[in-house]
C-alpha cells in the first residue's frame, strides 16, 4: 500500500492515458467488485477522476488488494498499454544468486509494498519473500518399500511439486525411498546445511530443466523452508520405506528455533500426504449437491495415521496433511494423490494473483472435498467391494505473520 500512496500521482498520470482498459482488467482480476466496477465506471467523468477513485478503492480494501494491484500493473500486457510503468518498476531489482538459476519471473513489487496487511483495524505484519531462491523445497519421495505395496502415482506428486515450487522461485531437492532411520536424518542435513558431501549421502537429487538430477552445489536456506513427505503411514506417524514409523515431531524438529536458528521467524510449511488412520470417510448428503470434480475408479490409500504433535511450542510452522485424524487418504495409480494434486493446482492459481496461504488452504480443502472415488476394499469374509470414499484435508499452524508468495507460476518454455 505504501508504494501506492507514494506512487499516487505518477500512476494517475499514467494509467489516466486510458482509464478504461485498467478498469477492465482490475475487475477481470477480481480486485474489486462488480458493484466496484459500476461505482467507477461513470459516464463522462474524466479519465484522471476514474483512475484517482480506483486507486483510493483499491488501497482502503488493504494491503492485499494493493499488492494485487501492483502485482497486475508488472504484466506485460499492461506494461505494453502503459510504457511508462517501467518508470516506477524498472528501478526494482532482485539479489542475484549465480549458484542457482531459477524460472523465468516478473519483477517484485517494491518490499515496501509488502510490509502490512490490516485485518479488522489490526495490522498484521508480512513474511518477507525477497529471496531468490526463495528458499529449500525439500521433497521425501517414498515409492518402494520391503514389505508395504508400492506406491503407484507418488512420483507424479513429486513431479508436479518441483514443478509449482521451482517456478514459486523455491530450489527443488528429492530424496527417494528413505528409511525410518534415514528420514529424521536427512531432515537434519538438510536443516543445517553444512556441506555437500551431508546431502549427497542420501542421493539428493536436484530438480533441474524438468528432470531430477545429481545434486552438485550445497544450497542454501532463503525467506522459507517447505518440506512436503510422501510416504504410506500408520497411527504413530510417517513410515519409512522399511515400516516402521517416523513420528511427526521428530519431522518438525530439526527446524525449530533451537535446531535451525536461521529459519527463526521464518514460515517453514511441511505438506504430508499420507493417510490418519484406516476408516473410509464417507460423503453426507447436502440441500445443494456440489458438482463433483474429480472421480477415481481405481484407488489406492497411504493407510495409518500421523501422530499429534505439539504446534504451539513451534513458532512459524505450518502443517498441511492429507486427511483428517483417523481416515485413509486415496491416491491415484495414473494422476497422483487428491491432496498433492489439488495443492498443486491451488498455488499455480492462487500465487500469480496475491493470495495469502489461507486463501490457498481453504482453496485445496474445498477441491478436495468435492472430489469422490471407489475405493476396493476387502470384506470379513475375504471378498472384494467398492465404496464411495470422501476425503477432508487438514491444516494446523503457528504463523506469527501473513504469507503470500509473490512468484511467477507460468510454464517456461
Amino acid at each position: 500500500m505504501q508504494m501506492l500512496r507514494e506512487k499516487k500521482t505518477l500512476l494517475t498520470e499514467i494509467l489516466s492515458a486510458d482509464s478504461s482498459y485498467i478498469l477492465q482488467h482490475v475487475q477481470q482480476e477480481e480486485i474489486v467488485t462488480n458493484r466496484d466496477y459500476n461505482n467507477l465506471n461513470i459516464p463522462n467523468q474524466s479519465d484522471e477522476k476514474t483512475v484517482v477513485n480506483l486507486l483510493d478503492k483499491v488501497m482502503n480494501k488493504g494491503d492485499t488488494k494493493s499488492y494485487e494491484l501492483v502485482n497486475l500493473l508488472q504484466k506485460p500486457h499492461i506494461i505494453k498499454n502503459y510504457p511508462r510503468l517501467e518508470e516506477i518498476f524498472n528501478n526494482h531489482t532482485e539479489p542475484s544468486d549465480h549458484t542457482f538459476n531459477p524460472a523465468p519471473t516478473i519483477p517484485i513489487p517494491y518490499n515496501s509494498d509488502l510490509e502490512t496487511v490490516v485485518t479488522g483495524g489490526d495490522e498484521v505484519s508480512l513474511y518477507e519473500m525477497t529471496s531468490v531462491p526463495r528458499g529449500l523445497c525439500l521433497i521425501i519421495n517414498n515409492e518402494i518399500f520391503e514389505e508395504l505395496s508400492e506406491r503407484k502415482g507418488s512420483n507424479k506428486d513429486a513431479v508436479d511439486l518441483a514443478n509449482i515450487f521451482s517456478r514459486m522461485k523455491f530450489r527443488v531437492v528429492m530424496c527417494k525411498d528413505k528409511t525410518a532411520v534415514e528420514i529424521p536424518r536427512v531432515l537434519k542435513v538438510f536443516s543445517e546445511l553444512k556441506q555437500l558431501s551431508d546431502l549427497q549421502q542420501y542421493n539428493a537429487k536436484e530438480w533441474v530443466s524438468g528432470q531430477f538430477t545429481d545434486l552438485k552445489d550445497l544450497p542454501k536456506h532463503g525467506d522459507a523452508f517447505v518440506c512436503c513427505i510422501l510416504s504410506h503411514g500408520k497411527k504413530e506417524g510417517v513410515c519409512g520405506t522399511d515400516g516402521t514409523v517416523v513420528p511427526t515431531i521428530d519431522i518438525l524438529s530439526p527446524f525449530n528455533g533451537t535446531n535451525c536458528s536461521i529459519l527463526v521467524e521464518k514460515p517453514k510449511l511441511f505438506f504430508i500426504q499420507a493417510c490418519r488412520g484406516k476408516d473410509v470417510q464417507k460423503g453426507v448428503p447436502v440441500n445443494k449437491k456440489p458438482k463433483v470434480e474429480g472421480t477415481d475408479m481405481e484407488l489406492d490409500t497411504d493407510d495409518g495415521q500421523v501422530q499429534d504433535y505439539t504446534l504451539p511450542l513451534y513458532s512459524d510452522y505450518l502443517v498441511f496433511m492429507a486427511n483428517v485424524d483417523q481416515y485413509i487418504s486415496i491416491r491415484s495409480p495414473t494422476s497422483g494423490s487428491w491432496f498433492i494434486q489439488s495443492l498443486c493446482g491451488q498455488l499455480e492459481k492462487s500465487c500469480t494473483r496475491g493470495k495469502n496461504i489461507y486463501e490457498i488452504l481453504t482453496g485445496v480443502k474445498a477441491a478436495v472435498s468435492k472430489k469422490k472415488g471407489d475405493l476396493r476394499i476387502k470384506d470379513a469374509y475375504g471378498g472384494y467391494g467398492y465404496e464411495v470414499v470422501k476425503q477432508s484435508p487438514d491444516s494446523r499452524d503457528t504463523l506469527t505473520k501473513m504469507l503470500i508468495f509473490p512468484a511467477e507460476t507460468t510454464h517456461s518454455s
